[in-house]
């Protein structure tokens, strides 16, 4: 049974609910823009500290392909003489330097980093991964890994928004905590992340690293979250998309069934309020303006405007004000 800690009742009593990240699955849905960008920041950071003097030795194993030998993530090659590799990070460390939280804490991410031949990396030095643009250079990277360098900028982008970008890093960043990509560059690495869909063995670096630093990207996990930020769907409600039973059958991420925690405020439209929350007991009995709810309410069963959802069990109890809007 989860028990809900003292600071989350007192909030409940409150009649304040803010949702605290923790599995993209049960915190993203009902999200939209800064906020769902925000749930990913507090979700999916590192939780492992990693020895900053073996990560060369760690991207060797992330990158490991046949006979022992890594993959160079800049030139699509194997690296054959090991000894003259280096690190080289997907967004430049050195961009963050005028905020010293990010730029210490990207250092040591390893979701950031490529393992790269010596020469390939003094050939990209601080430049963008990207196509030329606005006159601005860039390296272009190998095909097959221009949806992995995109997933990985969308990791930086959310969970390393700088206050302050340094060098090139202004033309890609803006200082804000979203987008934080500016438009021309998020719309390139979209179609990036469209045009190379992950494949098994960025799945498999991805798992290593979960491993090693104890998160994954969640934009690997969850590729449909990059569209819901800076794609067709930027300003929706984040549903997550969903794995039918039947495979003749095909997946549908608006389906009513699909279980949403509790959130502030739903749109008449909306089809179910769900009663759950994984900070909730499963053994909480609920009421609804009074009345015993279970499961879930249908949405048009109510009016417009503030319902007040009580909820109490043995070991804990609360209230939220919950807002149907037209």
């Amino acid at each position: 049974m989860q028990k809900l800690s003292a600071s989350l009742v007192a909030i409940f009593l409150q009649s304040f609910f803010t949702l605290q990240a923790d599995v993209i699955d049960d915190y993203a849905p009902g999200r939209s823009g800064e906020a769902l960008k925000n749930t990913i920041y507090r979700q999916c950071r590192p939780s492992l500290t990693v020895d900053e003097q073996r990560l060369v030795e760690y991207l060797f194993q992330i990158y490991e392909q046949t006979d022992g030998l890594p993959y160079d993530g800049l030139t699509g090659k194997l690296i054959t003489e090991p000894d003259f590799s280096r690190i080289s990070y997907i967004v430049p460390v050195e961009w963050m330097k005028p905020d010293p939280k990010c730029f210490a804490e990207a250092s040591v991410d390893l979701h950031n980093m490529l393992i790269s031949d010596g020469a390939s990396a003094i050939d990209r030095g601080q430049l963008p991964l990207g196509e030329t643009t606005d006159g601005y250079d860039c390296y272009i990277p190998p095909e097959e890994m221009k949806g992995d360098i995109a997933r990985a900028i969308f990791y930086i982008a959310s969970l390393y928004p700088c206050q302050l970008w340094g060098n090139r890093g202004r033309y890609i960043f803006d200082n804000t905590p979203y987008p934080t990509l500016r438009s021309e560059w998020s719309d390139m690495y979209m179609r990036w992340h469209v045009n190379d869909p992950i494949d098994e063995w960025e799945k498999a670096r991805d798992k290593k690293i979960a491993e090693l630093q104890g998160n994954n990207n969640p934009f690997v996990t969850h590729p449909e979250l990059a569209d819901y930020l800076w794609g067709t769907k930027a300003g929706e409600t984040y549903r997550p998309s969903t794995t039918p039973d039947n495979p003749d059958k095909p997946d549908n991420p608006d389906d009513p069934y699909i279980r949403i925690p509790l959130q502030e405020s739903y749109n008449s439209s909306d089809p179910y309020i769900w009663l759950y929350s994984p900070y909730v007991p499963e053994d909480v009995t609920w009421s609804l303006d009074g009345k015993r709810v279970t499961e879930r309410v249908s949405v048009s069963s109510l009016s417009i405007g503030n319902h007040e959802l009580r909820f109490t069990s043995g070991t804990a109890k609360g209230k939220l004000i919950i807002e149907i809007k037209p």
